[in-house]
């Protein structure tokens, strides 16, 4: 039975949980209404019983008074032909029958008593019998309706449960497992659970079958203006050859904090671009100024700490930088066309640092630039275009020097 179950449908499984639920719900309301109306008739009839009893004890405890038993005896008989008392007896002090009348048949009685007092003296007792059959049988008759009632009202909830169970879960499920069901095994016999075929699907699959990752379209902040300061690491293309793999190591890391730290303070994104060449990429306006005035300041930042990590090191920090001006941005993973694009500037920055100039070089779009061309001097060089970053003005060169002491300070022993 419980295999069959497991095997049978989902909306079944969800229609037979929910329909034994609902029925013994319904069974413990029929056991409470059953419960409630026989306590309330046992307490209705034992009213209705003791009344009868004292009634009929008043009316012949006048007769009992005189001796008349032939009067008492009539009283009985008339007693059991007007009222709902099936048989009525008296009995005398000591327990002997003093009349009787009526009889009562049937399997359901309840005997009532009442004493018969004379004055304030006890003459007797009177019991009197009802049948309750009818009664009994009328409490079965609305049991067995309430019981009808909840088995069709689990009938009901059966089905209803069934018809959602199979449009909003199992129609669903079967859909997903024909989505990745593999041609092979389409025509195979599957198991009426829609969770157990989707599982067979999942399970058929093939150990190397991948998703495909799909981009997400272009990124609002590939397609603006970027400016690149391009470094090119003219010691460690000697130093690449000399030293040992723990001592280069060093080196990059010391180079890797000295650019990382100086591009944290404008917003830079730093990516290794050529062999022996890093970019980082200045895109939008920020309170530390334009795109190419934040380049241009992380460029004046980086050579002057190199000047004064050189002071304490043995190795050399020599490096040629350029700023120039793109129209797009360096782009990611999902849009490759920026990265694309800015391979051109990239090429032009890599080809000037080749000369390996003394001073940062800044391009002509850089230096049109008006925060560029109203915080910095510069002046004119014989490589192109391109200009000198000489020195910054008033307040941004203390901003800078600022900025200089607190690198120097969180980078630590030199190397």
């Amino acid at each position: 039975m419980s295999n069959r179950f497991r095997d049978s449908s989902l909306s079944q499984q969800l229609a037979l949980i929910t329909a034994l639920v609902c029925l013994l719900i319904s069974l413990a309301l029929v056991g409470l209404a059953a419960t409630s109306s026989r306590h309330m008739q046992e307490v209705q009839q034992a009213s209705f019983g003791n009344a009868l009893a004292q009634q009929i004890a008043r009316r012949i405890s006048v007769a009992l008074e005189t001796g008349d038993l032939l009067n008492v005896a009539a009283s009985l008989h008339r007693f059991v032909e007007s009222s709902s008392a099936g048989k009525v007896a008296i009995f005398d002090v000591e327990g002997r029958a003093l009349g009787q009348a009526g009889t009562v048949e049937g399997d359901y009685q309840r005997e009532y008593r009442a004493p018969v007092l004379i004055e304030s003296d006890l003459a007797g007792e009177v019991v009197i019998t009802i049948g309750t059959d009818l009664v009994e049988t009328a409490r079965t008759r609305f049991l067995l309706s309430l019981l009808g009632l909840a088995i069709l009202l689990s009938l009901a909830v059966y089905g209803a449960t069934r018809q959602l169970g199979q449009r909003l879960l199992a129609s669903r499920l079967q859909r997903q497992a024909r989505a990745i069901a593999l041609d092979d095994n389409r025509a195979t016999s599957l198991p009426a659970n829609e969770l157990m075929q989707l599982q067979y699907h999942i399970d058929a699959l093939p150990m190397d079958l991948l998703r495909a990752r799909t981009g997400t379209g272009p990124k609002e902040e590939n397609y603006r203006d970027t400016a690149v300061l391009y470094l090119h690491l003219i010691s460690l293309t000697g130093y690449i050859d000399t030293l040992d793999e723990r001592s280069l190591h060093r080196y990059t890391d010391r180079l890797h904090q000295i650019v990382y730290a100086a591009a944290g303070f404008y917003g830079g994104h730093l990516q290794v671009v050529r062999q022996f060449g890093l970019g980082v990429f200045f895109s939008g306006n920020t309170s530390g100024g334009s795109a190419a005035f934040r380049a241009a300041s992380c460029a004046w930042l980086v050579r002057a700490i190199s000047k004064e990590l050189e002071k304490e090191m043995t190795l050399s920090l020599n490096i040629a930088m350029a700023v120039a001006q793109s129209e797009l941005g360096r782009g990611d993973e999902t849009d490759i066309y920026p990265g694309l694009y800015i391979q051109s500037t990239l090429d032009e920055l890599q080809t000037l640092c080749a000369s390996k100039p003394p001073q940062v070089m800044l391009s002509p779009a850089v230096c049109e630039d008006i925060d560029v061309s109203s915080r910095l001097e510069q002046r004119p060089s014989e490589l192109g275009d391109y200009c000198i970053l000489e020195e910054f003005l008033n307040p941004w060169d203390d901003l800078l020097e600022r900025q200089l002491r607190l690198t120097l300070k969180r980078l630590g022993t030199p190397l």
